[in-house]
């Protein structure tokens, strides 16, 4: 292991700062959305603690990565999906803002010159998976770094009221103690009251300021619909693909369609390919690597239609989303709004469809009342699956 390299004091930020000049400069927006100057305002000239819960592609990200770039030292930014890090280091590089992750799934040699590159200052943004926290070799890595922000994406998985809660978010609170930064951010798309409650105590914010941006899609057309066979939720299915996308050959877009179990996410794209759709599958039961590379398929459009479970989709890369199909009904109404606000992130219309039968329910209510253990030992969340033995 490389000797660590002294890195400068990070400065803060003054009010002088030209915030909306350094938004065009680095990320070349001509303007903030309201709602993302508000949060960058209030972490760098204000409260340096922030609560953010805007809508699925709505730009979250944007409220951690533009501090980072602005401030001195290597910022660490906390999130959940490997392909969600690979995403954001290949946007932040295309940008000219050097940042890397360290994973799990990363070589050893890979992990040790990324470590060496981040103690010799080279990146301003290093994403780190909840998982590895549990080592504290690698936290104490983090401190060497002297991080002036430490961002928590996907924030609610902190709560054990939240749709996904994730155990691994809970050392958090204790990694904030042990780095010191002297701002912190966390963010989420679905945040009810007690979540964001809960989320502030255990990381010690009681005091942060919270940003509460409305969740109005108004290009987001979502429908309902009671079937009452297989056959006829595929029939259904396959009429809003068709109406989505048109031409599978020559789509207008790309649409996702979760189910409920991987069996079913498998049959699906079976019927999706055969009628000629560019289609893949994606669950927690495939390997590390095989879902990575559905994720860069999807990203690069070179596949036009995912069938998942709901460890698909945090934080995809994508803006062209059609149709959003649920098959079955989703866990809860926080992942259904998190699942179908997927579409439709470049102001265009989408839809979002929801099939259900009665024979949904049942189904759902025996993989919500599976014990804990049996699903934490099928799943593999550091290497981009979520955490229900469903996917």
């Amino acid at each position: 292991m490389s000797v660590a390299v002294a890195l400068p004091c990070y400065a803060p930020t003054s009010m002088s700062l030209d915030l909306d000049a350094e938004l065009k400069r680095l990320f070349g927006f001509d303007a903030f959305r309201s709602w993302q100057r508000d949060a960058v305002s209030a972490l760098l000239e204000g409260e340096r603690r922030v609560l953010v819960v805007a809508p699925t592609g709505g730009g979250k990200s944007l409220t951690y990565q533009l501090p980072a770039a602005l401030l001195e030292g290597t910022s660490v930014v906390v999130s959940p999906l490997i392909a969600l890090m690979e995403d954001q280091v290949r946007s932040l590089r295309g940008h000219g803002i050097s940042a890397t992750w360290l994973s799990s799934t990363t070589s050893r040699d890979e992990l040790r010159e990324r470590e060496a590159e981040l103690l010799a200052g080279k990146h301003k943004v290093v994403f780190v998976a909840p998982e590895r926290l549990a080592n504290d070799w690698a936290v104490s890595f983090l401190e060497r770094l002297r991080p002036p922000l430490v961002a928590i994406d996907e924030a609610h998985c902190i709560s054990q009221w939240g749709h996904d809660f994730r155990p691994d978010y809970l050392r958090l609170g204790e990694l904030l103690r042990r780095l010191r930064p002297k701002y912190v951010l966390a963010c989420t798309a679905t945040a009810t009251p007690p979540v964001r409650e809960e989320i502030l105590k255990r990381l010690g914010m009681e005091d942060a300021r919270v940003v509460l941006r409305g969740f109005a899609r108004p290009n987001l057309h979502l429908e309902a619909r009671s079937v009452d066979s297989k056959k006829e939720r595929e029939k259904a299915m396959l009429e809003a693909l068709k109406e989505a996308l048109g031409d599978p050959k020559k789509p207008k877009g790309a649409a996702i369609v979760y189910a409920a179990t991987r069996k079913e996410t498998e049959q699906i794209g079976t019927l999706l390919a055969g009628r000629g759709y560019r289609a893949a599958v994606y669950h927690a039961g495939l390997a590390a690597d095989e879902r990575a590379h559905v994720n860069a398929l999807f990203a690069e459009r070179e596949v036009d239609v995912v069938t998942a479970t709901m460890a698909f989709g945090m934080g995809i890369d994508r803006a062209d989303i059609r149709l959003v199909v649920h098959a079955q009904a989703p866990n809860s109404i926080e992942g259904y709004y998190q699942e179908v606000g997927r579409g439709g992130r470049d102001g265009q219309p989408a839809k979002g469809l929801l099939l259900t039968a009665a024979a949904d329910f049942p189904l759902r209510r025996r993989l919500i009342e599976r014990p804990w253990s049996s699903r934490r030992r099928r799943a593999r969340p550091s290497s981009g699956s979520g955490s229900s033995s469903s996917t």
